[in-house]
């Protein structure tokens, strides 16, 4: 007989704080039988929505949701191993990941979990992987200062910036180090919001201002690496990603996962891409370049041609066939780069970047850019309004220093 699972968030409002606040629990139920477990979160009686199980506070909703996938994640876990599910064996499970570690590396494992359990659904998987080297960084820290963990409710500032010139030492970039610190200070976050400590001891620390330079190829650039001809498969497959991002603005991943399918017909006859972003989910819509076309034009024939790409299996109709690992294509995307002479670091973030400043370049309006490119908020676009500005003002300055020059030459003569 198919057990009953039902999971159900709602808060006591008679064991009230004296802040007003009040626990947010979880009734686990199984096979008619319940038990309940905290949470870790809290809110206001006015803030909770009943029906909905639900606050008005969108990032603590973002964690119940973690919660209620972590208990979901647990129970499939349990139902695969051992067959059958009690509400005893579940709680069991989760009072180890529910209650809130009291040491740093504890509580950075626990936050890494509830990432985890998101991929695919509200997470990316390199969100995720990103995350993973944040809490590595700090494990060595940790390492380093001699120390096998560290009790949260001793940390003061000076471990903020302890870890800042750990990181400093490794000669890592502002803004990556800025990353790293996040973490640490997302972790501290949580910890006050799980009451292992009363407020953030890092909540008054500064960050370096990075400097946001954005890196884009000029169109001769990029002209250059359409005429290359590469011999070698992969360095072949990086140089067409590459180009089709600098005329579409696809994010490396949304590569990776284009079908034909994405590809529409409007009205017109004018074709363009519609898909979501990886990343944030958000639905880009981009016309379809001719170039970009070509290229597409061109991986269809080579798949039809191949015997082994005949049958794609479950309808995965994909564009680019990626044989090799990121890192792979990266590497061999630099050596494409250096064969053409371009100094420019190469990578698939660049690519996008030159497909938002030549798109304002030309003209296209800044709203119509973001929808383009996926953007979940325009200020994400107005860093390529900003360069463009900077291009144009530089250009005007080359222009009157180059005019100065010629009156001056004309006033010696």
């Amino acid at each position: 007989m198919r057990s009953t699972f039902k999971i159900l968030f709602y808060i006591n409002r008679q064991k009230t704080k004296a802040d007003g606040k009040t626990a947010i629990l979880c009734r686990i139920t199984i096979d008619g039988k319940s038990t309940a477990i905290t949470t870790g979160e809290q809110c206001k009686s006015s803030e909770w929505n009943s029906k909905q199980g639900l606050t008005t506070d969108k990032k603590t909703n973002q964690r119940i949701g973690e919660f209620k996938e972590l208990v979901e994640k647990i129970y499939q876990d349990i139902l695969i191993n051992d067959g059958v599910v009690s509400v005893e064996l579940l709680k069991n499970r989760l009072q180890g990941i529910a209650t809130m570690p009291t040491t740093l590396l504890a509580m950075s494992k626990a936050e890494l979990l509830s990432v985890k359990v998101c991929v695919g659904k509200s997470r990316a998987e390199g969100t995720y992987q990103n995350l993973l080297y944040s809490d590595k960084l700090l494990t060595e820290f940790v390492k380093d200062k001699g120390m096998t963990d560290i009790v949260i409710a001793t940390i003061t500032e000076d471990l903020f910036e302890e870890y800042r010139f750990y990181l400093k030492k490794r000669g890592l970039a502002t803004a990556t180090m800025n990353r790293y610190l996040c973490w640490l200070s997302r972790l501290m976050y949580r910890a006050v919001s799980q009451r292992v400590i009363r407020c953030n001891p890092f909540e008054n620390a500064k960050y370096e201002k990075a400097e946001q330079k954005i890196r884009f190829l000029q169109k001769s650039e990029v002209s250059k690496l359409m005429a290359l001809r590469v011999l070698d498969k992969e360095a072949e497959q990086a140089r067409r990603m590459f180009i089709f991002s600098c005329f579409t603005g696809l994010a490396i991943a949304d590569m990776e996962h284009l079908q034909f399918g994405h590809i529409q017909t409007a009205a017109d006859g004018q074709k363009y891409i519609r898909k979501e972003r990886q990343k944030t989910k958000v639905e880009f819509v981009v016309p379809l370049h001719p170039i970009a076309e070509a290229i597409i034009n061109q991986c269809k024939t080579e798949q039809e041609r191949n015997e082994r790409q005949a049958v794609r299996g479950k309808g995965n109709d994909l564009v680019f066939h990626c044989a090799c690992s990121r890192s792979v294509m990266n590497a061999k995307l630099g050596i494409v780069g250096k064969a053409c002479g371009i100094r420019e670091r190469l990578s698939y973030h660049v690519a996008r970047h030159t497909f938002g400043t030549m798109g304002l370049s030309t003209g296209i309006p800044i709203e119509s850019i973001a929808k383009m490119m996926g953007h979940a908020s325009i200020s994400s676009t107005q860093i390529y309004a900003q360069v463009t500005d900077n291009k144009i003002s530089e250009d005007m300055d080359r222009l009157i220093r180059k005019h100065q020059k010629e009156e001056t030459k004309e006033e010696a003569v």
